[in-house]
């Protein structure tokens, strides 16, 4: 294996992926990510035609305002609206129903049976508790924003179906009636467990769901903390940066970017810097030069969270791998949007020891790198209001008023991250092979046969 690294980082970090790989909780995430790609592909695409064509401020309407005049333009986006919600924004069912099915299997209890199980527990746990509303779920939880604690909850209720039930019989006899009812009471125990914890954990969420812990307490800080300290300014932003992208290389959500809707930013330094722009007609000279707006948004997330969209150049670069390419070209469009979810799934990146390091040292060094430029006063900072669906390299441009210097940054720095991607699509690509190679020669890790 040393021979095909070329250093000791390289080395050390394939030792370290390697072992992850024969743990079975790793092993479980990995499929769980890949298997729910092609709703995750689907619904970005939805999304695309949403953010684009059927918002009322998305780019292309703003652009072409006749675009969304029509009443066609509306039956259009509900059902777009319906086809998302039921794809991207349900993927964490899916993904708690795989969890739950790997982890069953593994331990040879029933994964049909623990899947359903995972789906109904999300559900009742998700439930929302109105009046007003018979029938409604926590959106967060249910789509690609849940997804960490999807997968958790799936392999907590494949373990608990491993330590309450017996193994399970064989689910392909002959005699299919007697044998689902005989699958059913062997697994009875674990599921009214499950689904009576279900209910606990419902009440509690539905308690402490407004206040939405741990989020809005960094969006608290985020919006309200406030220094007219330029390098204080500059570590806030980078922080609060750092929060986001990990929370994302994880399922979860930040508070500037959440995974595929940006919350717009309503800070005080935003605020101010625009009310500059707008009294002197001009980005130059605002007075806030380190916030999301100028920094976090046009520069960190070409293809979303990440700069997804370097890893899918980097990968048309340097890999051979037909998997690889396969998801790059179907994960272009909707990253060149900002929309990296497919990518994230398909290669995967979620959850992905390999990627963690470029995944968040490409979006901080092009903001460093963007920090440094604005405080040479090489181009102005990004204060106007961006359509939704615009282009990442095209944030900038259009955050600017048309600068071409900001323009020329972005590619710049789309340029940087591709160049810090290379190495790990590299190392990506060939422990790939190995695990391949190993499955080959009956190494999976986390199957029983």
């Amino acid at each position: 294996m040393d021979n095909l690294f070329k250093n000791k980082f390289e080395q050390k970090l394939a030792q370290i992926t390697l072992k992850l790989q024969k743990l079975l909780f790793y092993r479980i995430i990995q499929r769980t990510v890949m298997m729910i790609f092609p709703f995750v592909l689907f619904g970005g695409y939805i999304k695309i035609i949403q953010i684009t064509l059927l918002g009322k401020d998305s780019f292309l309407t703003n652009v072409i305002p006749k675009l969304n005049n029509d009443f066609i333009f509306n039956q259009i986006n509900d059902i777009a609206t319906a086809l998302y919600s039921l794809t991207l924004g349900f993927v964490a069912v899916m993904a708690t129903f795989c969890a739950a099915k790997y982890t069953a299997k593994y331990f040879n209890r029933d994964d049909q049976l623990a899947g359903l199980t995972s789906i109904s527990s999300l559900l009742i746990i998700s439930f929302t508790y109105s009046r007003v509303q018979p029938i409604s779920f926590h959106g967060e939880l249910l789509g690609i924003r849940g997804l960490l604690f999807a997968i958790l909850l799936g392999m907590l209720v494949g373990w608990i179906f491993k330590v309450t039930s017996p193994t399970a019989p064989n689910h392909r006899a002959k005699h299919l009636s007697s044998n689902i009812l005989e699958r059913t009471f062997i697994s009875l125990k674990a599921i009214a467990l499950i689904l009576l914890l279900s209910v606990a954990v419902s009440f509690l969420v539905n308690i402490t769901y407004y206040s939405d812990l741990p989020n809005n307490i960094m969006y608290s800080l985020a919006s309200n903390y406030h220094s007219n300290n330029q390098f204080i300014q500059l570590l806030s932003t980078l922080g609060f940066s750092l929060y986001t992208i990990i929370a994302s290389f994880f399922g979860w959500s930040g508070i500037y970017s959440p995974i595929e809707i940006e919350k717009p930013d309503s800070t005080a330094s935003v605020v101010e810097n625009l009310n500059y722009a707008l009294n002197h007609h001009t980005a130059w000279g605002a007075p806030h030069l380190f916030t999301s707006n100028t920094l976090y948004h046009p520069f960190a997330t070409f293809g979303g969270t990440g700069s997804i969209l370097a890893l899918i150049i980097a990968i048309f670069l340097v890999s051979r791998d037909p998997d690889f390419q396969i998801v790059a070209r179907w994960s272009m469009l909707p990253s060149i949007f900002d929309i990296g979810s497919s990518a994230m799934s398909g290669i995967p990146v979620f959850f992905n020891i390999i990627f963690i390091i470029p995944f968040i040292l490409a979006p901080l060094a092009c903001m460093i790198l963007a920090a440094i430029t604005l405080q040479l006063h090489l181009m102005p900072p990004s204060v106007y209001p961006v359509p939704m669906g615009t282009p990442g390299l095209l944030e900038s441009f259009i955050g600017t008023n048309g600068s071409f210097q900001a323009l020329i940054f972005s590619f710049v720095s789309l340029i940087v991250s591709v160049y810090i991607y290379i190495p790990f699509v590299r190392i990506a690509e060939k422990l790939k092979t190995i695990d391949n190679l190993a499955l080959d020669q009956g190494g999976d890790h986390d199957e029983k046969s």
